[in-house]
This record gives C-alpha cells, structure tokens and sequence, in this order.
C-alpha cells in the first residue's frame, strides 16, 4: 500500500509526515491538556499550578505515542535507544518553550486555553528543527 507521503520527492516525505503527525499529535496534546484542566478544574478550581500540571501529563502522554509513530512513519526508521535518547532529549526544550510559552502568555492575559494552543504551535516549529539532526545522518 502506499502511502500519500510516497508520491512526493523524497527530500520532502520526511519533511510533510512530521508536519501530519506534529498536527495530530498537537491535538492529542491539546485534547489531553483539556481533558485534564477540566478535571482538576471541577475538583479543585483554577490555578495556576494546576494548569501546569494539566499540561505536563498532555504532553507527556503525547510523546510517548509521537516517539512511536516517529519513528516508523515519519523517519521510517526503528526505535532504539539511541534515537529515544535523542527523541525525549530534544523533547525536553520543546517542553520547556511550551511550558514558558505557556505561562507568559497567559501573564500576558491569554486565556489557557488560546495560550495552550500557540505555545504547542510555536515549540512544534523548534522541535522539527531539533529533530532533524537526530534522524538524519
């Protein structure tokens, strides 16, 4: 079977496929965060902290199902340790740009929920750069 990525040249497939698993993996992230915000929200109230939190288990989630398909779709390639090294290695700045995204926009004034959604977007455009070094040799 091919697949729609197979008809372009090959120095872009790369390039499409981890735009297509970065968009439904931003919005599994996204849809994680809120399921989680929502939660706590209806527990405890809104703050801060827990907006945080909610964030974190998003994108942790998020990552452990985007190393996967990483790997056999966009790079083609198998996991190893070495390429999960550098997988969640380059994971951890995106993380942090997210998370400092996160909370300077909405310092800002930004609601969590709009704040959540560009800091995924902007760490997104980061991470692809990261990744690349990774996967190439």
């Amino acid at each position: 079977m091919k697949l729609l990525t197979d008809y372009l040249p090959e120095k872009s497939r790369s390039a499409v496929r981890f735009v297509i698993i970065g968009a439904l993996g931003s919005c599994l992230q996204y849809g994680l965060y809120r399921a989680f915000l929502w939660a706590f929200e209806m527990m405890y109230g809104e703050t801060p902290v827990l907006t945080t939190i909610a964030f974190g288990l998003g994108f942790g989630l998020e990552m452990v199902v985007n190393y996967v398909v990483t790997c056999y779709y966009t790079f083609a390639s198998r996991p190893s340790w070495k390429n999960a090294f550098g997988f969640f290695g380059a994971r951890v700045p995106n993380y942090l740009i997210q998370n400092g995204l996160l909370w300077l926009l909405m310092w800002m004034g930004m609601s969590n929920d709009v704040a959540g959604i560009w800091a995924i977007i902007v760490a997104g455009i980061v991470n692809y750069v990261i990744l690349t070094f990774v996967y190439k040799k």
